[in-house]
């Protein structure tokens, strides 16, 4: 049961993955990464449901022992052949992972991983039955189960969370600061937020730069900023970058921001009344 749900996720995988790599377009102008994401969380509702399944038919045969099975000994062999097979698609499909930075992909790949981890079980929970050892494959069975249930849990588990743009880690989020504090021109740094679209990186940040430099070099600053950070980290796709005269960040704004021409209309017309 387990290695057959490898057939339907690797077909969901393949019509998200074909889905999520379209290009932005009017509706969806960040892409259509989320796709993948929302795939791992089927996948891992799946696995959750797969586990159930095998539990509940491990109870049932516990309560009447008469329904207990023997494996067949060529059970041992089909065990080995899951074993060699799945530790092959789990090396292949995350090397294709890693150089496609696709968390979907990684994601199958800890599914085959773990195919052939629960087959090392069934190896065991087999030659124990044939031993003579007539609880072992239901033992096996559960253990396969719990392992299937917790790869689930922790898909569905990640993947909502990137659903609902949780930011990267601490440790990621100090490394983006301080390369931003050590572009040249940068003052200060406040506001910096991250979030996740696949697996792709998208970042915004505040920056305090010189108030007298010309808006050109402001802007200039902003760009070197945003290459810095995709150039430094491989999973920064974008960085949307706001410049600050000042750091505003504890600033209470005022009810209406005074532009240009209302000062020079506030000023107009206190000159005109000392006239």
């Amino acid at each position: 049961m387990h290695s057959l749900s490898d057939l339907a996720s690797d077909a969901l995988v393949l019509i998200a993955i074909k889905l999520g790599a379209r290009e932005g377009d009017h509706d969806h102008p960040y892409g259509h990464r989320r796709f993948e994401t929302i795939a791992t969380v089927v996948l891992g509702i799946g696995l959750i449901v797969i586990a159930a399944g095998i539990a509940w038919e491990v109870y049932e045969r516990m309560l009447q022992p008469a329904l207990i099975l023997i494996p067949h000994p060529n059970a041992l062999a089909i065990a080995a052949i899951s074993i060699l097979a799945n530790e092959w698609l789990y090396q292949y499909t995350r090397c294709v992972a890693d150089i496609t930075r696709s968390k979907l992909l990684l994601a199958n790949a800890g599914h085959h991983r773990s195919n052939a981890i629960s087959s090392i079980v069934v190896l065991i929970g087999v030659a124990g039955s044939l031993l003579g050892y007539i609880w072992a494959d239901a033992v096996a069975a559960v253990i396969v189960a719990l392992m299937v249930a917790k790869i689930g849990v922790n898909l569905v588990s990640n993947s909502i969370k990137e659903l609902v743009d949780t930011g990267l880690s601490d440790e990621i989020v100090d490394q983006i600061r301080a390369e931003i504090t050590a572009t040249e021109g940068v003052r200060n740094i406040h506001l910096l937020r991250t979030r996740q679209m696949g697996e792709d990186v998208l970042v915004d940040a505040h920056i305090v730069v010189n108030s007298r430099i010309t808006v050109s070099e402001g802007h200039m600053i902003a760009d070197v900023v945003r290459d810095v950070l995709i150039a430094k980290f491989y999973d920064v796709q974008d960085v949307l970058v706001h410049v600050d005269p000042e750091n505003d960040e504890y600033v209470i704004t005022q009810n209406k921001i005074l532009l240009r021409q209302d000062i020079d209309g506030y000023l107009h017309s206190m000159f005109k009344f000392f006239n």
